[in-house]
Protein backbone atom coordinates (compact mmCIF):
# COMPACT_ATOMS: atom_id res chain seq x y z
CA UNK A 1 0.00 0.00 0.00
CA UNK A 2 1.47 3.36 -1.02
CA UNK A 3 0.81 6.72 0.56
CA UNK A 4 0.46 9.92 -1.42
CA UNK A 5 2.26 12.83 0.13
CA UNK A 6 0.84 16.24 -0.71
CA UNK A 7 3.26 19.11 -0.24
CA UNK A 8 2.10 21.80 2.23
CA UNK A 9 2.53 24.45 -0.47
CA UNK A 10 -0.19 22.80 -2.60
CA UNK A 11 -2.73 23.09 0.23
CA UNK A 12 -1.80 26.74 0.86
CA UNK A 13 -1.99 27.53 -2.86
CA UNK A 14 -5.52 26.09 -3.15
CA UNK A 15 -6.63 27.94 -0.02
CA UNK A 16 -5.17 31.19 -1.30
CA UNK A 17 -6.89 30.86 -4.71
CA UNK A 18 -10.19 30.03 -3.01
CA UNK A 19 -9.79 33.05 -0.73
CA UNK A 20 -9.06 35.37 -3.68
CA UNK A 21 -12.01 34.01 -5.65
CA UNK A 22 -14.34 34.43 -2.68
CA UNK A 23 -13.12 38.00 -2.13
CA UNK A 24 -13.59 38.86 -5.83
CA UNK A 25 -17.12 37.45 -5.80
CA UNK A 26 -17.97 39.36 -2.63
CA UNK A 27 -16.70 42.61 -4.12
CA UNK A 28 -18.59 42.00 -7.39
CA UNK A 29 -21.85 41.25 -5.55
CA UNK A 30 -21.45 44.29 -3.28
CA UNK A 31 -20.76 46.52 -6.31
CA UNK A 32 -23.81 45.16 -8.15
CA UNK A 33 -26.03 45.67 -5.09
CA UNK A 34 -24.70 49.20 -4.62
CA UNK A 35 -25.25 50.05 -8.31
CA UNK A 36 -28.81 48.72 -8.27
CA UNK A 37 -29.62 50.57 -5.07
CA UNK A 38 -28.02 53.75 -6.40
CA UNK A 39 -30.00 53.64 -9.65
CA UNK A 40 -33.22 52.97 -7.75
CA UNK A 41 -32.87 55.48 -4.91
CA UNK A 42 -30.47 58.22 -6.05
CA UNK A 43 -31.89 61.44 -7.48
CA UNK A 44 -31.80 62.02 -11.26
CA UNK A 45 -29.09 64.68 -10.85
CA UNK A 46 -26.79 61.88 -9.61
CA UNK A 47 -27.79 59.28 -12.19
CA UNK A 48 -30.70 57.74 -10.30
CA UNK A 49 -34.43 57.79 -10.91
CA UNK A 50 -36.00 58.91 -7.62
CA UNK A 51 -36.80 62.53 -6.78
CA UNK A 52 -37.37 63.70 -3.21
CA UNK A 53 -39.72 66.53 -2.21
CA UNK A 54 -40.57 67.97 1.20
CA UNK A 55 -44.20 69.01 1.63
CA UNK A 56 -44.52 72.65 2.64
CA UNK A 57 -48.22 73.40 2.29
CA UNK A 58 -51.66 72.15 3.29
CA UNK A 59 -53.19 71.56 -0.14
CA UNK A 60 -52.88 67.75 0.13
CA UNK A 61 -54.31 67.33 3.65
CA UNK A 62 -55.08 64.77 4.98
CA UNK A 63 -52.96 62.65 2.59
CA UNK A 64 -49.75 64.68 2.95
CA UNK A 65 -48.82 66.99 5.82
CA UNK A 66 -46.34 69.79 6.37
CA UNK A 67 -42.71 68.51 6.52
CA UNK A 68 -43.51 65.05 5.13
CA UNK A 69 -40.82 63.65 2.84
CA UNK A 70 -42.09 62.22 -0.45
CA UNK A 71 -40.15 60.09 -2.92
CA UNK A 72 -41.34 60.31 -6.54
CA UNK A 73 -40.55 57.81 -9.30
CA UNK A 74 -41.57 58.05 -12.96
CA UNK A 75 -44.07 55.28 -13.85
CA UNK A 76 -44.71 53.87 -17.31
CA UNK A 77 -48.10 55.64 -17.32
CA UNK A 78 -49.86 58.27 -15.23
CA UNK A 79 -53.53 57.77 -14.35
CA UNK A 80 -56.35 59.83 -12.92
CA UNK A 81 -56.15 59.59 -9.13
CA UNK A 82 -52.33 59.40 -8.95
CA UNK A 83 -50.54 61.82 -6.61
CA UNK A 84 -47.85 63.33 -8.84
CA UNK A 85 -45.17 65.98 -8.59
CA UNK A 86 -44.94 68.41 -11.50
CA UNK A 87 -42.81 71.45 -12.27
CA UNK A 88 -45.11 74.45 -12.09
CA UNK A 89 -44.44 77.16 -14.64
CA UNK A 90 -46.41 79.63 -12.52
CA UNK A 91 -44.68 79.28 -9.16
CA UNK A 92 -41.39 77.76 -10.41
CA UNK A 93 -41.30 74.80 -8.04
CA UNK A 94 -42.48 71.21 -7.76
CA UNK A 95 -46.16 70.88 -6.82
CA UNK A 96 -47.57 67.64 -5.36
CA UNK A 97 -51.21 67.25 -6.35
CA UNK A 98 -53.60 64.59 -7.61
CA UNK A 99 -54.40 64.09 -11.32
CA UNK A 100 -58.13 64.73 -11.82
CA UNK A 101 -58.23 64.69 -15.64
CA UNK A 102 -56.09 64.26 -18.74
CA UNK A 103 -56.96 66.29 -21.88
CA UNK A 104 -54.97 66.20 -25.12
CA UNK A 105 -51.73 65.14 -23.42
CA UNK A 106 -52.07 67.75 -20.68
CA UNK A 107 -52.68 66.86 -17.06
CA UNK A 108 -55.23 68.57 -14.81
CA UNK A 109 -54.33 68.66 -11.09
CA UNK A 110 -56.09 69.51 -7.84
CA UNK A 111 -54.93 69.41 -4.23
CA UNK A 112 -57.04 67.12 -2.02
CA UNK A 113 -57.66 70.03 0.38
CA UNK A 114 -58.23 72.65 -2.36
CA UNK A 115 -61.60 73.77 -3.71
CA UNK A 116 -60.08 74.74 -7.08
CA UNK A 117 -58.27 73.12 -10.00
CA UNK A 118 -54.59 74.08 -10.55
CA UNK A 119 -54.14 76.71 -13.29
CA UNK A 120 -51.08 74.85 -14.67
CA UNK A 121 -51.73 72.22 -17.37
CA UNK A 122 -48.37 70.40 -17.48
CA UNK A 123 -47.32 67.96 -20.18
CA UNK A 124 -45.66 64.63 -19.40
CA UNK A 125 -42.20 66.20 -19.75
CA UNK A 126 -43.02 68.49 -16.81
CA UNK A 127 -44.02 65.61 -14.52
CA UNK A 128 -41.39 64.64 -11.95
CA UNK A 129 -42.93 61.34 -10.85
CA UNK A 130 -45.72 59.56 -9.03
CA UNK A 131 -45.76 59.21 -5.24
CA UNK A 132 -43.69 56.12 -4.45
CA UNK A 133 -42.79 56.53 -0.79
CA UNK A 134 -44.18 58.81 1.92
CA UNK A 135 -42.26 59.34 5.18
CA UNK A 136 -44.21 61.50 7.67
CA UNK A 137 -42.23 64.42 9.18
CA UNK A 138 -38.90 63.28 7.64
CA UNK A 139 -38.66 66.58 5.77
CA UNK A 140 -37.61 68.20 9.07
CA UNK A 141 -34.49 66.04 9.13
CA UNK A 142 -33.69 66.91 5.51
CA UNK A 143 -34.06 70.63 6.25
CA UNK A 144 -31.58 70.27 9.14
CA UNK A 145 -28.97 68.90 6.72
CA UNK A 146 -28.99 72.30 4.96
CA UNK A 147 -27.81 74.10 8.10
CA UNK A 148 -24.03 74.80 7.93
CA UNK A 149 -23.12 73.39 11.38
CA UNK A 150 -25.00 70.15 10.70
CA UNK A 151 -23.54 69.83 7.19
CA UNK A 152 -20.02 70.43 8.56
CA UNK A 153 -20.48 67.81 11.31
CA UNK A 154 -21.74 65.32 8.74
CA UNK A 155 -18.73 66.02 6.49
CA UNK A 156 -16.34 65.46 9.41
CA UNK A 157 -18.05 62.15 10.24
CA UNK A 158 -17.76 60.99 6.62
CA UNK A 159 -14.05 61.90 6.49
CA UNK A 160 -13.41 60.08 9.77
CA UNK A 161 -15.33 57.02 8.60
CA UNK A 162 -13.35 56.94 5.34
CA UNK A 163 -10.03 57.40 7.14
CA UNK A 164 -10.65 54.89 9.90
CA UNK A 165 -12.26 52.22 7.74
CA UNK A 166 -9.06 50.80 6.24
CA UNK A 167 -7.77 48.71 9.12
CA UNK A 168 -4.44 46.94 8.94
CA UNK A 169 -3.25 44.80 6.10
CA UNK A 170 -2.07 41.24 6.76
CA UNK A 171 1.36 40.40 5.58
CA UNK A 172 1.79 37.36 3.46
CA UNK A 173 4.27 34.84 4.79
CA UNK A 174 6.76 33.37 2.34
Amino acid sequence: MSTVVVPATFDESVRERFSRTRTALSVALAAAAFAATWWYVAPPQLGGSTSFVTVDGTSMLPTLRLSDLVALRPPSAYRIGDVVGYRSGLIHRVVLHRIVAIHDGRYVFKGDNNSFIDPDRPTRSQLVGRLWLHVPSAGRLVSQLHRPPVAAALAVLLVLAAGLGGGTKRRRST
